[in-house]
Parts: structure tokens; C-alpha cells; sequence
């Protein structure tokens, strides 16, 4: 064996092997830092104040643990570089406590832990926070949806099926549609964010420990509901983070439909709706183009944050049940980008719905187009004549067909002519009648059944919607002020401890 041979194999005998340090160990550290420095704060203050309160360590230990806790310099550690020397973040800081605590009572820290639970629960409370924050941008679009449907209730639009003319309706109940997927999402995020806020700290490596901690008073200082029930799961299970980003994914397609809606609404073709100047950007040859791109970025932004969920999903499918890397360290960012484009998808679509203006008239001129109403000519035909469906159908989708062919509307002669010709007789409709029948007002107007578009139903709905959103806005606050105040009592006992 040649000398270098022999110097490279005695290389990779000493940890970290230089691959491992550059592939792994250096990406991971930089992602921790990024993501969980403020996390492992929070949790070994939660967890030396519960130490000392079981009496596992001492009053004076303590006070030393978190006056080393508190000297740590933040930024100095987001500065620092991986140079092999320790292995992870959490070993990295477990050597900048001992600098200014002797090693003994530095080691007493990790009593009754392992980076197992630790682990755990740092990636909560980050997601915790990435949630809350998806949730607020979701409730922000919702209430832009609300606020536009309050100002078009009268307002006409075509409706569209099979991305062809379909049937009138308003702007209110369109929007009101978008408002009532964005409300189911903020609830799947809403459970999400219920079912994830469980402390697994105190799970240990996963059977616990033989300690006589309080597994409730660090969830409680952590801002959690309680511990996690079973220390297996606790350290095993994954739908914490699977559930988040399911019903992220959820928004995440509706956010795609519906921009993909404006988008098509923005052709110059279709003409109505226009963003103002600071969401649109033009061409580099073309003088006249006002490119909507503020829409295709959401698109563009929901479809990547998708493809990440469904990544996290894939990368999670069959592998053990217990404490593994493949759900750990490097691939936690892969959770949190998904989380963060996802608030980014949102939050722009909330802020270009609301700068957003629609053609009226042009709305208002096309729910009358392309036999858009006669829905309810044939509808009309089956309550005054008394006929199957099926008849009535016929009766105008010939009349439509005439009417195609010569290029006209659908007459009162052309009617009584088409009946006459399937029935063997004209039916009971004056000229004045179909055109109230045909009228885009009239279809909206009739259709006040429950979830439909009339101004009356819809008015309703907004009612609704709005009570949600203030059920909602209160659920929000409430865990916001849960959450702030249990920061704000672990950082009074930290203090009051350090000045005893």
C-alpha cells in the first residue's frame, strides 16, 4: 500500500471523513442555524428550569446553565463555519455553554434528554410558526375575496363549464365560491397546527427515562398543549409535519386554480380584469405589453411549493418506523421551503386581488352572449307548459341551433315555430315574456336557492363567511397570545432566577 493510500485510509477513520464533512455534516449545520438556533434556546431553558424545579439539578447550577445560555451570542453563531470539529449545531452549542459554565454543570443539561425528543421537538416549533403564518396570509385572501363580493352582488358575469359559456352569474358568488375553499383550507390548517402543537421533549431517545421530570411543564413553558402521549410516537411518528403540508397541498391547488382563472380574466382577449402597474412588467421589444405577472409568479410559486410537499410526502413513504435521518436534519428544509413558498404563493395573491379591477361592463355584456340564459327558457317551458325536461330541452337547444345558423337571437317566431314542430303546437309565451325569460337579470334573480347566485343568497352567504372569518381571526389570536405568553413566562423565571 502506497503512503498516500495509507494517509487517505487513516483519513476516513477519523470522524467527520472529508465527504461526509462537505456532503452532510456542513449542510446540515448551515440549515440549523438558519432554522433551529432559537428553538435549541428555547428548549434548554425550558428544559434547565423544569430540571431544577424537580430538584434534578440545584438552584445554583441552574442559575449557571441559564446565565451560559444567555451569553450566547447569536450572531457570532449564525457566522460560525463547520470546520468538523463537532458534529451538529446542538453539539456545537453544547461546547459555547461550557465556555462560560464549568463542564460538569454544563453536562447536567442533557439530563434526562437525547437529541432524539430534542430533535423533535425543535422541527414543531418551527412548523408551528411557518403555520401560523400560512394561516394569516390564507385568512388575509379570504377576506379580499369578501370584501370584493360586497361590492357585486348586482354585479353579472358568464359562467364558465368545460372553459365554455355556461350559465350567468355574479361576481359575488364567483368570489364567494373562492372565499368558501380558502375558509375549508384555513380549517385543515387550523387541525394541522391542533395536532402538531403536542411537546414530545421528555420522550428521550424513545422509552423516556428513569428521571422524575415533568413532561407537562416544558410543554407548558414551550407554549405547547401538553406532552405527546406515547414516547414511541413521539420519536417515530411523522404525520406532525405529513398532515401540515396535506392540507398546505390542498390550499396549494386551489391557489393554482384560481390564478389560473384571473390569468385567463386578464387576456386581452377576455379583457376583464386589469392589474395595476406595479404588478404587471412589460417586454424588452414589445412597447405595448402589460404582462400580468404577479399572476404567473402565484402560479409559478404554488405549483413549486406543491411539488415540495408532494416531495416530503414521497421522501417519508416507507421508510422505518422510528428514529431515522431521512426525516430528520437534511431533510427538514425541504418541509419549511414548502411552507414558506406556499406563504409566498398567498400572500402575493392576496396583495394582486386586492389591487385588482374588473371590467364591469364588459362582465355584464357577456353573461347575456352565447345563449347563456336559456337554462332558464327551458326551465320556464316545464313549469308553464308542464313538460318533461327533456322536451323543454329540446325545444330550445333546436331553437339555439337556428339561431346559430342564421346568425340571430333567438326569436319569438322561432320559438313558437320549434315548438309547433316537436309539440304540434305553440306554447303559452308573449314576446315580452322571452325576453324577460332570456335576460341575464332574470336567471340570476330566480336562482335564489340556497348557495345561488341572486343578490338575496348571496348577501346571505357573505354573512356567513364573515362569521367564520371572525371565528376564525379569534382562534388566531387566541393561539398567538397562548404562544406569546408562554415565551413570556419562561423568559420571567429565567430572569428571576438569574437575579435570585
Amino acid at each position: 500500500m502506497s503512503p498516500e493510500v495509507k494517509e487517505n485510509s487513516a483519513a476516513q477513520e477519523k470522524f467527520p471523513a472529508q465527504n461526509y464533512k462537505e456532503n452532510v455534516l456542513a449542510d446540515c449545520f448551515e440549515d440549523a442555524k438558519r432554522y433551529f438556533l432559537q428553538a435549541y434556546q428555547d428548549v434548554d431553558f425550558a428544559h434547565a428550569v423544569m430540571l431544577a424545579e424537580q430538584g434534578i439539578i440545584t438552584e445554583d447550577e441552574l442559575k449557571a446553565l441559564l446565565k451560559s445560555l444567555k451569553s450566547l451570542d447569536a450572531d457570532s453563531i449564525k457566522s460560525a463555519e463547520y470546520d468538523g470539529t463537532f458534529e451538529d449545531l446542538f453539539y456545537y452549542l453544547q461546547r459555547e455553554i461550557t465556555k462560560n459554565c464549568d463542564a460538569d454543570t454544563a453536562g447536567k443539561l442533557h439530563t434526562a434528554r437525547s437529541r432524539n425528543d430534542i430533535d423533535v421537538t425543535i422541527y414543531r416549533l418551527q412548523l408551528r410558526q411557518l403555520t401560523l403564518r400560512l394561516l394569516r396570509s390564507a385568512m388575509d385572501l379570504r377576506r379580499v375575496f369578501l370584501d370584493l363580493a360586497s361590492e357585486h352582488h348586482e354585479t353579472l358575469i358568464p359562467a364558465y363549464t368545460h372553459t365554455q359559456p355556461a350559465q350567468p352569474s355574479t361576481l359575488a358568488h364567483f368570489l364567494l365560491a373562492m372565499a368558501e375553499n380558502v375558509g375549508r383550507d384555513i380549517k385543515r390548517l387550523q387541525r394541522a397546527f391542533e395536532n402538531m402543537n403536542y411537546c414530545p421533549l421528555g420522550a428521550g431517545a424513545i422509552t423516556t427515562t428513569g428521571f422524575p421530570i415533568n413532561r407537562a411543564r416544558t410543554a407548558e413553558l414551550l407554549g405547547f398543549t401538553a406532552p405527546t402521549v406515547n414516547s414511541y410516537a413521539s420519536i417515530a411518528s411523522v404525520d406532525y409535519f405529513t398532515e401540515t403540508l396535506g392540507a398546505t397541498a390542498a390550499l396549494l391547488v386551489n391557489i393554482g386554480k384560481f390564478a389560473q382563472e384571473f390569468l385567463l380574466m386578464a387576456m386581452m382577449e377576455f379583457n376583464v380584469i386589469r392589474l395595476p402597474d406595479g404588478f404587471v412588467q412589460g417586454s424588452s421589444i414589445m412597447p405595448q405589453k402589460r404582462n400580468p405577472v404577479a399572476l404567473e409568479h402565484i402560479r409559478a410559486i404554488a405549483s413549486k411549493a406543491l411539488g415540495q410537499s408532494l416531495g416530503a410526502f414521497t421522501s417519508v413513504h416507507n421508510t422505518p418506523f422510528g428514529d431515522i435521518n431521512d426525516v430528520e436534519d437534511d431533510f427538514q428544509p425541504l418541509v419549511y421551503s414548502a411552507m414558506r413558498d406556499a406563504n409566498r404563493a398567498v400572500s402575493l395573491f392576496a396583495a394582486t386581488m386586492r389591487a385588482a379591477k374588473f371590467n364591469l361592463e364588459t362582465l355584464r355584456k357577456r353573461a347575456s352572449e352565447n345563449f347563456i340564459t336559456v337554462t332558464e327558457l327551458a326551465d320556464t317551458i316545464v313549469r308553464r307548459e308542464n313538460l318533461p325536461f327533456r322536451i323543454a330541452h329540446k325545444i330550445v337547444g333546436n331553437c339555439v341551433k337556428t339561431a346559430y345558423e342564421t346568425g340571430s337571437e333567438i326569436t319569438h317566431d322561432v320559438l313558437q315555430a320549434t315548438a309547433k314542430e316537436i309539440l304540434g303546437r305553440e306554447i303559452s309565451m308573449t314576446e315580452e315574456e322571452l325576453a324577460e325569460t332570456l335576460s341575464a337579470e332574470n336567471f340570476v334573480r330566480v336562482r335564489k336557492i340556497y348557495g345561488g347566485p341572486a343578490p338575496e343568497e348571496t348577501r346571505r352567504a357573505l354573512s356567513v363567511e364573515r362569521e367564520y372569518e371572525a371565528a376564525d381571526e379569534k382562534w388566531f389570536t387566541e393561539k398567538n397570545e397562548f404562544l406569546a405568553q408562554a415565551r413570556e413566562k419562561l423568559e420571567k423565571i429565567v430572569e428571576e432566577k438569574l437575579s435570585a
